[in-house]
């Protein structure tokens, strides 16, 4: 956990360096916010299997009712803070910090032989990253761009409640996650006023994650960007 922080607070450092050399130079600040469409076979397989579990009664030996089910993952927000710089008429470098991040739960009553009672599911994923991307001008308002990020993080697992407990898949445990992304889009600018602007862009994203807990993690789509960024 101790490396984690450290390795956060080396990422924001750089990032917030970059954004104060920005009163200095031509640089632009950016901040934005992310849907990112995930293709999680393995994770989403396993949450299948666990509402296949609880939706059978636990294979007939504990009934379950008021069952709601986990969901798989499809879509994850992200938020974004970075700078950019332009190297040229036409192209641009930027830098940016990523927190990706998202939960999916299940709830349901577990008959105890006398009663029953309640039980709780919870997967969360918490990844932050640094993105090295670039841009290519095509005129005013579109460009073309890609790159390349890095990423650590953590997937806590929840299971708590008796029935969880009697067939030994209580859980409350924190698994390391490290990932990198790929990715190439298009981007759309138009300023709003002085020295602010407004950027839509559409993205393809590959990413590999390495999770502690189920091993090689494989996800793929697009990514739809609203950000801002303000000119120095």
């Amino acid at each position: 956990m101790k490396k984690k922080i450290l390795v956060l607070l080396v990422m924001v450092g750089v990032i917030l360096a970059a954004t104060a050399s920005a009163a200095a130079s031509d640089w632009e600040v950016t901040g934005g916010f992310s849907i990112i469409n995930v293709t999680l076979d393995k994770w989403n397989s396993t949450i299948d299997d666990l509402n296949s579990l609880v939706d059978g009664n636990f294979n007939g030996l504990i009934p379950t009712t008021n069952v709601d089910e986990m969901d798989n993952i499809e879509k994850v927000p992200m938020l974004s803070l970075g700078a950019e710089k332009a190297l040229s008429d036409k192209w641009s470098a930027r830098i940016e910090y990523e927190y990706i991040f998202g939960a999916v739960e299940t709830e349901f009553e577990s008959f105890n032989g006398a009663s029953y009672v309640d039980n709780e599911g919870e997967i969360k994923v918490d990844l932050h990253g640094i993105a090295f991307l670039t841009d290519y001008s095509l005129n005013d308002n579109w460009s073309l761009g890609g790159g390349v990020g890095f990423y650590k993080g953590t997937k806590s697992k929840k299971l708590t409640g008796p029935a969880f407990t009697a067939v030994g898949l209580a859980a409350d445990e924190d698994y390391d996650l490290d990932a990198v992304s790929y990715r190439f889009g298009v981007n759309y600018q138009k300023e709003i006023s002085t020295n602010w602007d407004f950027n839509a862009g559409l993205d393809y994203l590959y990413m590999e994650l390495d999770d502690e807990d189920e091993g090689n993690v494989y996800s793929k789509g697009l990514i739809y960007n609203l950000a801002v960024s303000y000119n120095f």
